[in-house]
């Protein structure tokens, strides 16, 4: 058994017992691990404001190759994100980012670009202000590309010539798009050129920059459908984000 020391994100926690939590954790150090904080539900306990989801920690733990589930010994918080967890925009967002890490990471092979973009992301949510949904498309963006499969959204799969304002047909399972001609025969989701520039961009801006975009309605459609899609084709077992279906609830249906 190994005594192993990480800074780590909270992606989500559940109850066992009647007064401990299991985590999944995503480390800076080791990945995806599951850990259990025994007694971390109880008011006078040492974890205290350390195992609620989207916050940073910094943890010592007792791992165990043989089991699934790792025990945590020590927690001490790093960065709650207090911003997100008192707005629901913020939060669900947050948990989006969170989830899809959860779901897409099954291993506990370390990946450290992967903690950072999504620490980076969050302290994001937390302090950016104007359109907060493009931070998650940021991220989304270049986690597709940290786990192996980036899209290509700028030139023909069949042909290699470049789509243009004229947009083109999207094909997940292969990686990208086909443009209006090479797309007759095969079809799949029409997107519009200038959603293609909005794509190509975040994979190249800064953070920072993302949050002054300013998309049409149907671009978001597009842009939300795409990503849904990409991630469906290359994970198994992949389903829609369920938080991100509160998001969508909250900001375009809010007197629903």
């Amino acid at each position: 058994m190994a005594i192993l020391k990480t800074d780590a994100v909270v992606l989500k926690g559940w109850k066992m017992g009647e007064t401990s939590k299991i985590l999944s954790l995503y480390t800076k150090d080791f990945g995806k691990v599951k850990v259990v904080a025994k007694g971390g539900r109880n008011p006078k306990s040492p974890f205290r404001g350390c195992l609620e989801p989207l916050t940073t920690i910094r943890i010592i733990y007792y791992d165990k190759r043989t089991r699934d589930l790792q025990l945590l010994s020590k927690a001490d918080l790093i960065d709650p994100h207090s911003r997100i967890i008192g707005d629901m925009e913020r939060t669900t967002l947050g948990l989006a980012a969170a989830e899809l890490v959860d779901r897409a990471v099954t291993g506990e092979e370390s990946l450290p670009q992967v903690y950072d973009l999504l620490t980076s992301v969050l302290r994001g949510f937390n302090e950016q202000e104007d359109f907060l949904e493009a931070i998650l498309w940021y991220f989304e963006s270049h986690f597709m590309h940290l786990m192996g499969y980036k899209p290509k959204w700028d030139h023909c799969l069949d042909c290699n010539q470049s789509l243009g304002k004229e947009g083109g047909f999207f094909q997940p399972q292969s990686g990208g798009l086909v443009c209006s001609q090479c797309g007759v025969q095969k079809g799949g989701l029409v997107v519009e050129g200038e959603t293609l520039e909005i794509l190509f961009w975040l994979q190249r801006c800064g953070l920072e920059e993302v949050v002054q975009l300013k998309p049409s309605p149907s671009q978001k459609s597009e842009i939300r459908k795409m990503f849904d899609l990409y991630f469906k084709s290359h994970i198994d077992h992949m389903q829609s984000l369920r938080s991100l279906g509160f998001y969508y609830q909250l900001t375009d249906h809010p007197s629903s």
